[in-house]
């Protein structure tokens, strides 16, 4: 988004506390003439041992107390829906008693855009599943409610 890449911009070069201290010395010079003429400060941090810390806090407190405090709703710019073709063909299928099978490009797709992990990502995989029809065709090979569901990797029950 141009609006973000016109915001102040830091660089926290976290992990030096591993480095030897002439190769930290280096890599941070390095990456201070790389970026100091471009207006963006590096600062040389350690999360674990918290050197370098309140330096690079105080210095973004800072800027955070210049910038205008209006918020910014941004329009969203990727819609998962979009890159559903319902065209595309899937296949349902059992594989053994109480254990079915799915499989299909746009069910791949969906699969590698969908963080199964969030509730509204779940709620997304349901609903896919729901408006392509995927449903309806395990129901129609007789799946059962504690089926087991299996799709590139992942499973789990069938529950109505």
């Amino acid at each position: 988004n141009p609006e973000i890449a016109e915001r102040p911009q830091v660089i926290a070069a976290n992990k030096t506390d591993v480095l030897f201290e002439d190769d930290e010395d280096e890599i941070i010079q390095k990456l201070k003439e790389t970026y100091d003429p471009q207006g963006i400060p590096v600062f040389s941090i350690s999360a674990v041992s918290g050197k370098g810390i309140s330096e690079l806090l105080y210095h973004v407190k800072g800027l955070l107390d210049k910038m205008d405090k209006t918020p910014i709703v941004f329009e969203r710019e990727f819609f998962p829906e979009d890159l559903v073709n319902s065209d595309e063909p899937y296949s349902v299928w059992k594989e053994a008693d109480h254990q079915f099978a799915i499989e299909g490009p746009r069910i791949e797709r969906m699969l590698g855009y969908t963080n199964l992990d969030t509730e509204k990502g779940f709620e997304f995989f349901q609903n896919f599943l729901k408006t392509n029809g995927i449903l309806d065709d395990l129901e129609a090979q007789g799946i059962e409610e504690g089926d087991t569901v299996r799709l590139y990797g992942l499973q789990f029950d069938y529950y109505k």
